[in-house]
């Protein structure tokens, strides 16, 4: 263990933003803090009172170490997913329903941040913000358009219920890790894609299913595409898929693996790995994996999410990929031929975080600090936002109770099947969904 880190263990054994540090289960010690973001909120052109013309940002969709201090503050890296967004009423368009978000920042690009702890005066703080950009300009989140790889055939809407339009170069980005050169790797969830871009956010790299990477991959649930991704002491990148593949429709639901895929950035060889879902899921499309981090010698740190049996789970396995069967560029994983005939991914619980005092629904970047005792876990905020619905006629109703009919140009609500004059703008969400966090879980043993 090096000094820098003592130096940073000695320091984090302070009170918290959040509380005091404590002992919880199985004899793990806990901290947590709200990460400040005050010099980097969204613009937003909206008056809603609760926002004063700004979004808060959520760089929590991915973590990674970037480095500590000799006086013990600790920087790490952290990603925006596509930026502030919500779901629409039931959208009809030239007698079709078209899924859909509401996007309030449009021109938002997704970006790296650095998170900076300082445990001493117990404090993180977003410190710097690298959007991401091709040929020098910044690209956005939007949808990718409709018939390229990686469409969700989304239509992004602002609350006039104009098309907002696509972006060629959007990304729903998820996934982050930095090689021994100082390139950003990323996954998203659109294509999924893998991209490489340089310390700038200049994209330099693109791969895609069918174009780079197996395509099989194009097969992923829309929205559920590459949540995680890491880099191993070789150099190659492993990306993990969020939830089973959706196989010609038929196997989002019933698929009792999700893949894992590696990538050698070299010789662009591909390979993948079966990773079993949790069986406790309703059905196992609910399964959600997080985020993925490299422990070295084919082993990883992985967050599984989601309800099981009725609660919702948010919980860290160690995996190993040493003699797993790599598995081919086909449904055969999915349909369940292999069953019996392939070794999947072993995975063992490391981490129960629900059972350690995290209380959010979303655990979506995931880092182990060099005593390899200390899990770094931050969260998805959404930024900070939901959609809110304004209805005389209706006080109690919810965004998906209404159905806007693009061709007549009217919002009808489903219930009375009339047409109703209706406000949809900006709400907070949940009070303990607002803020990015990032705690520390620092185990009884090292991993």
């Amino acid at each position: 263990m090096n000094k820098k880190w003592k130096r940073w263990i000695a320091l984090g054994l302070a009170v918290s933003c959040l509380g005091s540090a404590a002992v919880l289960a199985e004899g793990v010690q806990t901290k947590s803090y709200i990460v400040h973001a005050d010099s980097y909120q969204l613009p937003y052109e909206g008056n809603e009172k609760a926002f004063k013309h700004h979004i808060n940002p959520g760089y929590g969709s991915a973590l990674a170490l970037k480095d500590i201090k000799t006086d013990g503050t600790i920087e790490f890296y952290a990603i925006t997913d596509r930026g502030p967004n919500g779901d629409i009423p039931t959208y009809i368009k030239n007698g079709k329903k078209v899924s859909g978000k509401f996007f309030p920042t449009p021109d938002f690009a997704p970006s790296i941040g650095v998170i900076t702890v300082r445990p001493g005066q117990n404090r993180a703080d977003i410190t710097e913000s690298i959007p991401l950009k091709v040929q020098g300009k910044a690209i956005t989140g939007k949808p990718v358009p409709k018939g390229m790889t990686g469409s969700t055939k989304e239509i992004a809407l602002n609350f006039k219920m104009k098309d907002l339009g696509t972006d060629i170069n959007g990304l729903d980005t998820e996934g982050l890790a930095v090689d021994k050169d100082g390139n950003f790797w990323i996954s998203d969830e659109y294509g999924p894609f893998i991209v490489k871009a340089d310390k700038n956010g200049n994209i330099v790299e693109k791969f895609a299913p069918g174009a780079g990477l197996p395509s099989i991959l194009a097969s992923r649930v829309p929205n559920r595409g590459s949540e995680g991704l890491t880099i191993d002491e070789q150099g190659h990148i492993f990306a993990l898929i969020q939830s089973p593949l959706n196989v010609d429709g038929k196997t989002g639901k019933t698929s009792k693996y999700t893949r894992i895929v590696e990538l050698d950035p070299v010789t662009k060889e591909t390979k993948m790995y079966a990773y079993p879902v949790d069986s406790g899921y309703k059905n196992t499309g609910a399964a959600k994996l997080g985020d993925i981090t490299s422990i070295g010698h084919g082993q990883f740190l992985m967050i599984e999410q989601g309800k099981q049996h009725g609660v919702m789970q948010n919980l860290i396995y160690k995996v190993d990929l040493n003699g797993a069967t790599p598995v081919a560029n086909n449904g055969d994983l999915e349909y369940g031929r292999l069953d019996g005939k392939l070794i999947p991914a072993r995975k063992a619980l490391v981490l129960d975080l629900r059972a350690n005092g995290w209380n959010i629904e979303k655990a979506e970047g995931l880092a182990l600090l060099p005593d390899r005792r200390t899990i770094a876990v931050v969260n998805d905020n959404d930024f900070g936002m939901d959609i809110a619905v304004q209805d005389p006629k209706a006080p109690s109703a919810d965004v998906s109770d209404y159905t806007y009919d693009s061709d007549k140009k009217v919002m009808i609500y489903n219930k009375d099947k009339t047409v109703h004059k209706v406000k949809l703008s900006l709400k907070k969400n949940a009070p303990s969904e607002q803020e990015s966090q990032i705690w520390f879980f620092t185990l009884p043993k090292s991993l």
